[in-house]
């Protein structure tokens, strides 16, 4: 190969280096105006094609990932605020659905606390067949079948209201969890429904409660009763503090993840 032919490849890397370079520069500088507009969206795209098109330009590949930072940074400061002012709102309205409801937690056993509704509080339900609901303080719906008599060691339920039903957890026995005792009369039966399948069979009574709803229990036999008015009402209530309260803790943990992008990219940069 000849020094001319040489010299002239030189050139041309260094030029087409050179050409990258200024237009890598051109995208960063699009990309900057367009988290100045606030164009997010488009601005991460950019980003995205800065590492793509310029693999080996680490500068420049450096500033684009500071440049992300200010978007996630300012993104979180958005979300920060917005959220703050919605778990006013929430915590407002969460405080005032309280007052219809009984805090309880049995130090002993219960790793998070719950919160009844006045009317299903169970001094005052004692030998009555009916259904439960709680919250707990994570915010879980909890479904509560309470059982009185011959033994029935029931392991589902059937809700129905005219001709439509609904079932907890494709009845399953594996689903739930009972807890029984005899006086030597009677068989008291309380079973547990915790999975998120079960909380459309609560829905659908929440929604219903207006209508009379037949709940028929599946164990050893089949039992059945209409549930009761302050029954219905209780879960619905129930029902809507649990939507309102789950929206509360997430929009918690929102606040806590946008407080800690935001503090991890101070720290980069300090």
């Amino acid at each position: 190969m000849s020094i001319l032919i040489f010299v002239s490849m030189v050139f041309s890397a260094c030029n087409s280096k050179q050409k990258q370079e200024k237009e890598a520069d051109v995208r960063l500088i699009r990309i900057s105006k367009l988290i100045d507009n606030n164009d997010f969206a488009q601005a991460k795209l950019q980003i995205d094609s800065i590492h793509l098109l310029f693999p080996r330009f680490v500068a420049k590949r450096k500033i684009a990932v500071a440049l992300l930072d200010t978007i996630v940074r300012r993104e979180s400061a958005a979300s920060l605020a917005m959220d703050t002012l919605t778990l006013c709102t929430l915590q407002d309205a969460i405080d005032s659905l309280k007052r219809n409801f009984r805090f309880e937690k049995d130090a002993k056993y219960d790793e998070y606390g719950k919160y009844v509704y006045k009317t299903q509080i169970a001094e005052q339900n004692t030998g009555r067949n009916y259904l439960k609901c709680s919250v707990d303080e994570k915010g879980n719906l909890i479904l509560q079948s309470i059982y009185t008599g011959s033994k029935l060691n029931h392991y589902a339920l059937i809700a129905n209201v005219d001709d439509v039903f609904v079932s907890t957890d494709t009845l399953k026995k594996d689903n739930a969890v009972l807890h029984t005792f005899s006086d030597g009369v009677n068989y008291y039966e309380n079973l547990y429904f915790e999975t998120k399948a079960d909380s459309n069979l609560v829905a659908f009574m929440a929604t219903n409660y207006a209508k009379p709803i037949k709940i028929t229990l599946i164990g050893n036999k089949k039992f059945s009763y209409w549930l009761a008015s302050q029954d219905k009402n209780a879960i619905a209530e129930t029902f809507n503090f649990h939507k309102l309260f789950s929206v509360l803790i997430k929009t918690q943990h929102d606040i806590l993840v946008a407080k800690q992008r935001i503090g991890k990219i101070k720290l980069l940069y300090n």
